[in-house]
């Protein structure tokens, strides 16, 4: 048979392919035919969202009767989206015709839900044309912003269970576990009953269905109960008889729960891709249904699940999953599952209402993968407002150029500084040889959501934005307009993950800065060392700590001053802090040349230099290079190396900054 080619597009109509199926029976080959379009001529499609899988395209797919090879998961998705035959369901006899017998079961249906037209990336682009990709991905964004309904492909229900068992063995010595032991179960009921809890959830609907699908059914339930704001108790997991609570050892919810977090996992979550595909889709009003096999949900009805579960876990819930999830390394794992799900909420919430920031895109991205690396960034652009002109799409550039020319697109573009939290430094292991202040988009390590938005409460600039436009610059340089704010003189230890005491660290610097009242030098301490934030789990946000939240230091004053290595009766404040100190390890306190407290990297050291600096809400860290001024004309302009992002304890709300202050050009490199 012969091997299908491609005709050539072209980019200035801005001509995509779009893909028709056609109808037939489950077991047929896949069949389709290609035909061009322009997007200026608003042509009428959907789009398919869907993971990769194994490079491997070893099947089959007849396109206008030549041969097209793709992988495993795509031709699945393409089999079980395809208008095919099935038996009527209930449903289906509304809509028949008047002659059509109750009784013909094989009666021909197609599923109306299926318009069989389609533009999935892999069979409308062709892969082997690097020039085609590259025009193809630069309007990738139009390409999902105008689909009329967009499908995502999770994978089949024999894929997920097999992966589930493969990837999160629930228990390796019994088909059906015990969930918790009977102690552990009448801990959670007096739990529950003492919490006013006897009211008795709803019944999952599919728990009695002898369907070989029930565990799948069972778990888009669960989504959409949690989508509902339903606390974990009133899930189906229990019952109440006569005012009491009698909690079963449900092993449908188990198997339930195991295909959730197998569902969860998969593939499509972590891809780079997803994030725009889905944005832009819903953007633009279409219906994003979610595929498993044949059955399927809207996404939007389940939209607000992750941002839920987060909330729940983290308080009124917690104790209940610890007890059900905690002793099968269950809740760690589904945590873990429920954060993809909350980040990609959560970036479509902020974008439809206009509050969307680059800084919550990128940390999206940040854990997620793609096999080629410039999809890191080239994921990223449809994205941006007035996508640059400098951010060309061009899978030929080196990692090192598009990185740096990238993280300069996102500066210009917004005014701002955000992302430098994300950028290599100063002394980080550099596997793409990129300057200090570049971020290296295929980094896949720590996230940094809750120190970025917690030092974005911060106006030390003031608001002054930074041009971020000069002559001098190339690809290794960036110039940028800058006031000095003194220098490191002191350092100390970094907090390790073993310091599970903050004491020493609050003495010691409450002494070095001078401090004689023992309360207003705690005060100082401990905002330095939560960087003056918090996390408000009731309303889901960053805060500055307020009169009242500094409670706490009441307690530590009789903390420390009583020489105590723990608080006599912790209170929920005490509790607070201790969370909020564990969530900033790693980083180092310092004292500056103005005698002022502060904390920032591990990699901080003494003579690092403090900037205010424009478009940015904290001061940086510099450390400057001796040897390395350039000239322009005749001014010099200092050289640094970005080390990074810090708080300092009196110069955060602008204190540095007047209607006098004269800003400086220094280079960083």
């Amino acid at each position: 048979m012969a091997t299908y080619v491609y005709d050539k597009l072209d980019p200035k109509r801005k001509q995509i392919r779009i893909c028709t199926i056609h109808p037939g029976a489950f077991e047929d080959p896949i069949s389709c035919s290609l035909r061009t379009v322009s997007l200026d001529d608003d042509p009428e499609y959907e789009t398919l969202s869907y993971a990769w899988g194994a490079p491997v395209r070893d099947h089959t797919v007849l396109v206008d009767g030549a041969a097209l090879k793709v992988t495993g998961n795509l031709y699945n998705a393409l089999r079980f989206l395809r208008r095919q035959q099935r038996p009527f369901s209930e449903d289906d006899y509304e809509s028949r015709s008047d002659n059509a017998s109750k009784g013909d079961e094989t009666t021909p249906c197609w599923d109306p839900e299926a318009s069989g037209v389609l533009w999935a990336d892999a069979v409308c682009i062709n892969q082997a044309d690097y020039d085609e990709r590259s025009s193809q991905v630069k309007i990738m964004g139009d390409v999902y912003r105008r689909g009329v309904r967009l499908h995502v492909w999770i994978g089949t229900t024999e894929e997920i269970r097999y992966d589930t068992c493969q990837k999160h063995p629930l228990d390796t010595q019994h088909d059906h576990p015990d969930l918790v032991t009977p102690e552990r179960l009448a801990e959670l009921r007096t739990f529950l009953l003492d919490a006013g809890i006897t009211a008795r959830p709803t019944p999952l609907a599919s728990a009695e269905s002898s369907d070989a699908d029930a565990d799948v059914k069972g778990a888009m339930e669960i989504l959409q109960l949690f989508a509902k704001n339903k606390h974990a108790y009133e899930l189906p997991f229990f019952k109440s008889t006569a005012g009491d609570i009698e909690l079963e050892n449900n092993k449908f919810w188990y198997k339930c729960m195991a295909m959730l977090l197998g569902i969860l996992t998969q593939p499509w979550w972590k891809r780079v891709w997803v994030v725009q595909e889905v944005v832009l889709s819903s953007t633009a009003k279409a219906n994003t249904l979610l595929h498993i096999s044949h059955h399927k949900m809207s996404l939007s009805s389940c939209d607000s699940v992750g941002t839920y579960w987060k909330k729940h876990n983290a308080g009124c819930c917690h104790q209940w999953n610890v007890t059900v999830l905690g002793n099968r390394g269950l809740l760690q794992r589904q945590i873990d599952a429920w954060e993809s799900l909350h980040k990609l909420t959560r970036v479509l919430e902020c974008y439809k209402d206009g509050t969307f920031k680059m800084t919550l895109a990128h940390l999206v991205f940040s854990s997620r993968e793609a096999a080629n690396p410039h999809d890191y960034v080239y994921g990223f652009r449809g994205l941006m407002k007035d996508s640059p002109s400098d951010l060309e799409v061009d899978y030929r550039k080196p990692d090192s150029s598009l990185y740096s020319t990238a993280t300069k697109a996102i500066f210009r573009a917004y005014g701002s500084m955000e992302l430098l939290e994300q950028a290599v430094g100063v002394d980080a292991e550099d596997r793409h040889h990129l300057p200090s202040w570049c971020l290296d988009w295929s980094e896949r390590g720590e996230n940094k959501l809750f120190e970025m938005y917690g030092l974005a409460l911060f106006n030390a600039a003031r608001g002054c934005s930074q041009p971020f436009q000069h002559p001098c610059e190339d690809d290794n340089t960036l110039i940028i307009e800058a006031i000095t704010a003194g220098r490191i003189i002191s350092v100390n230890t970094v907090i390790e993950e073993t310091d599970i005491d903050p004491v020493d660290h609050v003495v010691r610097w409450m002494r070095a800065i001078g401090h004689r009242d023992l309360e207003d030098g705690i005060n100082t301490v401990l905002k330095v060392l939560m960087r003056d934030h918090h996390l408000d789990d009731e309303e889901g946000c960053f805060r500055r700590i307020s009169p009242d939240f500094m409670k706490i230091v009441i307690e530590w004053k009789d903390f420390i001053s009583s020489n105590n290595r723990r608080p006599n009766g912790t209170t929920a404040e005490a509790q607070l802090f201790s969370i909020e100190y564990n969530m900033r390890k790693r980083q180092r306190l310092f004292m500056t040349s103005h005698r002022q407290l502060g904390s920032g990297r591990p990699s901080t050291r003494e003579g690092d230099c403090l900037f205010v600096v424009k478009g940015s809400q904290c001061p940086l860290l510099l450390r400057p290079l001796h040897d390395s001024a350039i000239k322009n004309g005749q001014q010099d302009f200092p050289s640094y190396h970005f080390v990074g992002r810090c708080y300092v304890h009196g110069i955060m709300d602008g204190e540095a900054v007047d209607a006098n202050t004269e800003w400086q050009t220094i280079r960083l490199r």
